[in-house]
């Protein structure tokens, strides 16, 4: 069964939220890290901690996440808004080649500079109509020294007022 509703006028109402700008990440078998631009971010529960994400199910970062069983969640500060840019375009590794990273406990690779991060494994799936809804269970987090936060309003960034 497919919406009534105009997809257009849709993603215009969603756009009224404003959101935090994170980008999600993992890395393969033979260690190329992935990465994509995400906005639809939520805390989920602090026992066990868990937190989620929704990725397009044709992503090729979902596949990794699911083949690896871990990613990271990088709350991204102003100063990375070319971070975000980069990371939501298509393409397959080489998107993350200018990226600086570290390895967290899990292997997964974590964005140096953020807000913040979370190192996850995967807990669960659920179907989300043409997106896949990822929970992650938290393995590790950490606040960084960046600020302020990147916010993406209106389909465009915005800066908190001072």
């Amino acid at each position: 069964m497919t919406s009534p509703l105009d997809p257009k006028a849709l993603r215009q109402v969603f756009g009224q939220f404003c959101t935090g700008v994170t980008a999600v990440c993992a890395s393969d078998a033979d260690g190329r890290r992935y990465g994509i631009t995400v906005n639809s971010f939520s805390s989920l529960s602090l026992d066990p901690p868990l937190a989620l994400f929704a990725l397009v199910r044709e992503s090729e970062t979902l596949k990794v996440i699911q083949a690896a069983g871990t990613f990271s969640v990088n709350i991204l500060a102003q100063s990375q808004q070319d971070v975000s840019n980069g990371l939501a375009k298509k393409g397959g590794p080489e998107k993350m080649d200018a990226v600086r990273t570290r390895t967290g406990v899990t292997g997964a690779p974590i964005i140096e500079g953020t807000i913040g991060y979370l190192d996850c494994t995967l807990y669960a799936e659920y179907d989300g109509g043409d997106h896949v809804i990822v929970v992650g269970e938290i393995k590790q987090a950490a606040v960084g020294e960046a600020l302020p936060p990147l916010l993406y309003f209106r389909s465009g960034y915005q800066t908190l007022p001072a």
